[in-house]
């Protein structure tokens, strides 16, 4: 059975985190209209709208963790509009090791992200971690 074509920006994406290519994410992955929900009470949290302040966020994400944090997927689930990726998250920051797993969900149209929702594992770690 063949991947479905919708995993491919969502799978790009987190490549692209990993070689610090935000121009690749804004160029080539992100509608103009993308919305990221980042749950907790961190810094980082909040509602990310539009391509600007979504690019501006993954920047902050990559600065304070020295460009460390990586998104380990472990399965795509996918249809004609979502992703659904399970996925282990390791990263560090200020001595702090992140290591969690958690699921991210975006939705797809057209071939580019639209919205990514991210539900950690435990939403207190990671806002530990960004602390």
């Amino acid at each position: 059975m063949s991947e479905h074509p919708n995993v491919n920006p969502a799978r790009e994406s987190y490549d692209a985190i990993a070689k610090g290519d935000l121009d690749h994410i804004r160029d080539n992955l992100l509608a103009d209209d993308v919305v990221f929900h980042v749950p907790g009470r961190g810094s980082l949290a909040g509602v990310h709208t539009g391509k600007a302040d979504v690019l501006s966020y993954l920047a902050k994400l990559s600065d304070q963790t020295g460009s460390s944090l990586r998104y380990e997927p472990d399965v795509y689930l996918a249809d004609d509009e979502h992703v659904a990726v399970m996925l282990r998250i390791r990263g560090n920051h200020d001595g702090k090791i992140l290591d969690e797993r958690g699921v991210h969900v975006f939705t797809i149209a057209g071939g580019k992200i639209t919205g990514r929702w991210s539900f950690p594992q435990d939403s207190y770690v990671i806002d530990e971690f960004f602390s």
